[in-house]
């Protein structure tokens, strides 16, 4: 399995021969996001496409309106009208803790804690992993998740996004710690959701891998970081 971390919640999850994108996004508001180099030419043909709640930093219907109509795009079920008119022949709904073969590979969408509605994602194929999307810490989530499956690694939101000094609902490197150890502390750990999405002053991001990388080592778990910048790939 090869994980890479693109920007912003847009990850690419290959395993069993699979590539899986999550929340596909390149411009906002008009402006392209960082890194600016990785525009929607770069990014390969999915196999399946995952979106895990429909804000306009994770769900991007000119994105998915390039793809082959044929690719499967799979989101949360009360939000598929959103995605109901874009030609996607293979678009699904799908339900908090539903698990669905495909492929070969088995996928169960998970709940997650923001501001309704989200989902994350997790995928057992040659290795396990957890995609947590846009969560806040939820200790009884995050147990469950440990408990049901032996996680190789998590993609994790750590940026702590404030907007106008007001916090949102994500989970920031001094929480990371309780969450991993919630997880069952798997083997790796890849941050997301701290980097590539920009709106001037209005958006800021207190968690950075490195404070992660801190916090994890105050913490002593065994949990490493595979990554540090967008665009590197974590080989498990």
């Amino acid at each position: 399995m090869k994980l890479t971390y693109i920007r912003w919640s847009m990850t690419i999850i290959d395993t069993n021969g699979l590539t899986i994108v999550t929340d596909p996004v390149f411009r906002m508001l008009g402006i392209n996001q960082a890194p600016k180099s990785y525009t929607a030419e770069r990014m390969p043909r999915p196999d399946l496409v995952f979106i895990s709640h429909t804000h306009i930093d994770h769900f991007a219907p000119s994105v998915l309106k390039r793809l082959d109509p044929a690719t499967p795009v799979w989101m949360p079920a009360d939000k598929v009208n959103k995605a109901s008119r874009l030609g996607l022949v293979k678009l699904r709904g799908v339900r908090e803790w539903e698990t669905v073969e495909f492929r070969g590979v088995q996928l169960t969408a998970v709940p997650a804690m923001h501001t309704g509605g989200e989902l994350g994602l997790v995928v057992e194929g040659d290795r396990t992993v957890y995609f947590a999307g846009d969560t806040a810490l939820d200790r009884e989530l995050f147990r469950t998740i440990g408990r049901r499956w032996k996680l190789d690694a998590v993609l994790l939101p750590i940026g702590a996004l404030r907007s106008m000094g007001v916090p949102f609902r994500h989970i920031g490197p001094r929480k990371a710690p309780q969450a991993l150890r919630l997880l069952g502390e798997p083997r790796v750990v890849v941050p997301t959701h701290y980097s590539g999405m920009t709106l001037g002053p209005l958006m800021y991001f207190a968690g950075t891998p490195r404070k992660l990388s801190e916090a994890i080592h105050k913490a002593e778990l065994g949990t490493i970081i595979g990554t540090s910048r967008p665009l590197e790939v974590v080989d498990l």
